[in-house]
């Protein structure tokens, strides 16, 4: 049996995910010298710029929340 046939369902979701966006990389990865490190170089770059973006919206959501009830008061005076 296929080794990702064993991953939680879950998992696997985002397994097949990430390897879809490390394919359009394949330009680069094919160019190193250890094309197997180089994908997962690929990976992690991806999944870091991932969970960067992720940080940018909370600090958006939570910058925008600070200021709503700033607003209301102003309104109730």
């Amino acid at each position: 049996m296929y080794w990702r046939n064993k991953l939680d369902t879950v998992y696997r979701e985002h397994f097949n995910d990430i390897l879809k966006k490390v394919h359009r990389e394949k330009p680069a990865y094919t160019s190193a010298e250890n094309i197997s490190h180089a994908q997962l170089w690929c990976a992690l770059a991806i999944i870091m710029k991932e969970i960067s973006d992720v940080q940018l919206q909370v600090n958006s959501l939570e910058k925008n929340a600070k200021k709503k009830p700033n607003e209301k008061l102003k309104k109730e005076l």
